[in-house]
């Protein structure tokens, strides 16, 4: 487990996904995944499975968000494998319920996972990947240190690719 000042970044167990479907069906939060639809029950499930397996195989994952003190699952952030455009990544992602944003939680929790992506894990580069027009998710990025890289489609959509790299020995 992961902490902030605020928030808690935790594990998944499989049993997660009813706590996680609220998020994962609200038209606000997937406006920008799907274009407002929400996910269906099944995909939630597949979902909340790949990050257990995601876990378990590296260390890390999209771990889910709780504020520190509370039970409330709020939304995820973390890493997981990505493959765009033909090239394997580690890629940083988050989403937040809707009646949390603004307040800077995405950041907090993303500067955290970024810090023990690169530290504990010992990754040298990763990326995050947002819709090209939504620019609270870009704002992220660029809060983190992220640089662009380049226009990518991905998953059918017009996106943004955005990368961090770290290189964990000091050179000579």
């Amino acid at each position: 487990m992961l902490q902030t000042e605020r928030l808690r970044l935790e594990p998944w167990q499989e049993e997660d996904w009813q706590a996680f479907r609220p998020i994962a069906t609200d038209p606000r939060v997937m406006h920008f995944i799907t274009g407002g639809e929400p996910w269906p029950e099944e995909q939630t499930r597949r979902w909340v499975r790949w990050q257990t397996i995601v876990y378990w195989r590296f260390g890390f994952c999209m771990w889910k968000l709780r504020p520190r003190g509370e039970d409330r699952l709020i939304g995820f952030c973390g890493l997981q494998p990505l493959l765009v455009e033909g090239q394997a990544d580690i890629e940083i992602g988050w989403w937040l319920a809707p009646d949390l944003w603004g307040k800077g939680l995405a950041t907090e929790a993303a500067r955290r996972a970024l810090e023990d992506g690169f530290t504990r894990c010992g990754l040298h580069r990763i990326v995050a990947v947002a819709h090209r027009d939504h620019a609270a998710s870009i704002q992220v990025m660029k809060k983190l240190g992220l640089r662009y890289d380049r226009d990518v489609v991905y998953r059918g959509t017009p996106s943004v690719f955005y990368l961090a790299e770290h290189n964990a020995r000091p050179p000579g």
